[in-house]
C-alpha cells in the first residue's frame, strides 16, 4: 500500500490553502528530503497506518513537499530539519509544527494536538477545549499530554471568564504530572497565587 495512494496527499499549497478556505480545516504541509532516514520511516511506517490515514484526510488538507523542489516555502517557513510538519490556516499563518519522526500513537497525538491550537488561534475556545481533552484522554502518557492539560484550563478560562478552570488545571495537573514544566507553569493559578495577586 502506497501512502500516496492512501492519504490525499496535493503538491500545491495554493491549491490547498483554496481548500482550507472552503472547508475550513487546516493545511498539513510535510516536508520531506529524499535521503532523509526520518522521512523515510515517516513514509513506510507511519502514514500508511490505517488510523493516521484517517486522521489526516478526516481533519487536514495534506500537502507532501520535497525540500528540493520547494525551495521557496523551505525558506519562508525556516525548514532546517526534516522532515518537518506544518499545520496553517488558509492564508498560511502557522499555527503548529513538529519535527522528526514519530511512531502511530505520538504522530496522532501530535495531528490531535495541532487541531487543539489551530482551534485555540482560531478563538474557538469551546472546540480547543475538547481536542485538548481527547489528547489527555487518548494519550496521557505522551509529552503533550501536561500542556493539552494546562491549555483545557486556559481554554475554559477564556469562554467563561472564570478563574477557578485555572485553579482546576493547576490542581488536575499536580495530581497527574507533578514533574511536568507545565505544572510549574500553571502554579501562577494556585489559590494562594490568585489570592496574592487580588
Amino acid at each position: 500500500m502506497s501512502v500516496m495512494d492512501t492519504i490525499k496527499w496535493l503538491e500545491d499549497v495554493d491549491e490547498a490553502r483554496r481548500l482550507s478556505t472552503g472547508s475550513g480545516k487546516p493545511v498539513l504541509m510535510f516536508f520531506h528530503y529524499e535521503h532523509c532516514n526520518g522521512c523515510k520511516r515517516t513514509i513506510n511506517e507511519t502514514l500508511p497506518k490505517m488510523s493516521v490515514i484517517e486522521a489526516v484526510n478526516q481533519d487536514f488538507i495534506p500537502v507532501m513537499l520535497d525540500t528540493e523542489v520547494a525551495k521557496d516555502l523551505v525558506s519562508s517557513y525556516r525548514i532546517d530539519w526534516t522532515p518537518t510538519f506544518i499545520v496553517t490556516d488558509s492564508s498560511g499563518m502557522e499555527t503548529d509544527r513538529w519535527v522528526g519522526y514519530l511512531p502511530e500513537d505520538d504522530y496522532l497525538s501530535e495531528l490531535n494536538m495541532a487541531l487543539a491550537r489551530y482551534a485555540f488561534r482560531m478563538g474557538s475556545y469551546k472546540d480547543a477545549e475538547r481536542r485538548y481533552d481527547e489528547v489527555v484522554i487518548k494519550y496521557p502518557f505522551t509529552d503533550l499530554a501536561p500542556e493539552a492539560c494546562y491549555f483545557i484550563g486556559v481554554s475554559r478560562y477564556r469562554y467563561t471568564g472564570e478563574a477557578s478552570w485555572l485553579t482546576h488545571a493547576y490542581n488536575t495537573l499536580k495530581d497527574m504530572y507533578p514533574d511536568s514544566t507545565w505544572t510549574i507553569k500553571a502554579s501562577a493559578w494556585s489559590v494562594e497565587q490568585l489570592k496574592k495577586a487580588a
